[in-house]
């Protein structure tokens, strides 16, 4: 006995919400291995540079910002991986993405320079780290307000932007793999 068209596509769907998770999986995976070596390297290399050359004058302050240093570093890391896993998902555009990691890997980049930098120039450079509420603050105003007075909203500019990259071919494969749908069914 077949089964029904409804039991057959819920079927189907389910099977393909597997073959999504395995590729996010498989993403996140291939950035863990990736990024875990360098991030724990990073930290390992500034935990040794703070015992040899901070351990006579190291204070309850610097303790608590090694600590806080490592855990953004982990927060990023965590953020990186999760940014590729769905990075396929959001445009098939290889060619065409952007970095994977988005604004984690900023982070990512901005703790290390407060980490080294604290370690072998001067304290002062925890200052830097100011930076991370203020682009999240920037990040929310302009996701609410939709940027600066007289700028075009950025969500505006990116959907005109991808309206205008859709070719002619583009549309003629995705006319073609819906008439070969409607055939099939």
């Amino acid at each position: 006995m077949l089964p029904y068209p409804q039991q057959l596509l819920c079927i189907l769907s389910i099977n393909m919400a597997n073959a999504a998770a395995k590729k996010a999986a498989a993403a996140r995976q291939s950035a863990s291995s990736t990024y875990l070596p360098i991030v724990a390297a990073l930290n390992l290399l500034y935990v040794i540079l703070i015992a040899t050359y901070k351990r006579a004058s190291l204070t309850t302050f610097q303790c608590i910002m090694v600590v806080t240093l490592v855990g953004l570093s982990y927060l990023s890391y965590r953020g990186v991986v999760d940014n590729h896993a769905n990075q396929d998902f959001k445009n098939n555009k290889k060619a065409d993405d952007a970095l994977a990691g988005g604004a984690f890997l900023d982070m990512l980049g901005l703790v290390s320079v407060v980490q080294f930098g604290s370690v072998l120039f001067s304290d002062k450079f925890y200052w830097l780290l100011l930076l991370i509420p203020t682009v999240g603050g920037w990040k929310l105003y302009s996701t609410v307000k939709g940027g600066l007075p007289g700028m075009p909203n950025a969500t505006s500019a990116a959907a005109s932007s991808d309206n205008e990259q859709v070719s002619e071919k583009d549309n003629e494969k995705r006319q073609k793999r819906a008439e070969r749908r409607r055939r099939k069914w």
